[in-house]
């Protein structure tokens, strides 16, 4: 199997299984596609955990032995439009997708990370978008979300000069949610995902929604998503818990519903 998924309680964690590299091979691309339809449906899931096999690298993106088999297979515009599916899948999900970073993070293995809501990695780690340095450019969105993620200029920078970012680099250049040691890096993912878990499910994929979606259009068209959001969550039991749990000074217990 190429991709693990582990589930305890409300949170799912997907693997990368092809350790030490991770590289995102056709084969495992397909298994991560599956596996995030899978857990996308399913409801008693709230958040997502995804990281690299081993203690060694999150991925180092795409495997080059596989471009001559692609262009022969699949054809270049299908092997790209299923990678950017596949990330866009992960992007636009109703729940909160964490990124668990160690070593390398390059090329695809960013591309990927940049669609999770989430990214948190361990001292060590070497985070960039390398294409340049093989002739080839970035093309499963990575031109797109590391401009919207970190700005024009830096993301030139990363990407023209082929630099690799330390996780503090990182971090400062608002890429990252939080650096830690890299003996802490599962509980610190793991922390953060129990506490997301813990929030109101509905009210999570409104907000979800109305930043990832509605955030990338103009403004009354961003507020609208943001009201659809409300609107769905104004009728629900959650909201009747959130209300009841805050004037009984207890903390609420969600159900999604």
């Amino acid at each position: 199997m190429k991709i693990l998924v582990h589930k305890q309680g409300a949170v799912a964690t997907v693997e990368l299984n092809e350790p030490p590299y991770n590289p995102l091979s056709m084969a495992l691309i397909d298994e991560l596609e599956a596996a995030i339809r899978d857990l996308d449906e399913d409801t008693a899931i709230r958040v997502v955990i995804v990281r690299g096999a081993g203690t060694e690298n999150f991925s180092v993106g795409a495997d080059i032995r596989e471009f001559g088999a692609a262009a022969a297979g699949p054809g270049v515009k299908e092997f790209i439009d299923q990678r950017l599916r596949v990330i866009r899948r992960i992007e636009t999900m109703r729940k909160p997708v964490v990124c668990s970073i160690r070593g390398a993070c390059v090329g695809g293995g960013l591309e990927l990370a940049l669609g999770c809501h989430f990214r948190i990695a361990a001292h060590g780690a070497k985070i960039g978008l390398p294409e340049v340095e093989l002739g080839v450019v970035p093309a499963w969105g990575g031109t797109q979300r590391l401009t919207h993620t970190i700005g024009r200029a830096r993301a030139l920078e990363v990407m023209l000069l082929a630099r690799k970012l330390s996780a503090d680099e990182a971090f400062d250049a608002g890429l990252l949610t939080a650096v830690c040691e890299p003996d802490e890096l599962d509980a610190r993912v793991s922390a953060l995902a129990e506490e997301l878990g813990s929030k109101a499910p509905l009210a999570v994929a409104g907000i979800l929604d109305a930043v990832v979606q509605g955030g990338v259009k103009s403004l009354d068209e961003g507020l609208a998503h943001e009201y659809a959001a409300l609107e769905r969550v104004a009728s629900s039991e959650d909201l009747q818990e959130g209300v009841l749990a805050f004037f009984q000074k207890r903390p609420p217990n969600f159900k999604g519903k």
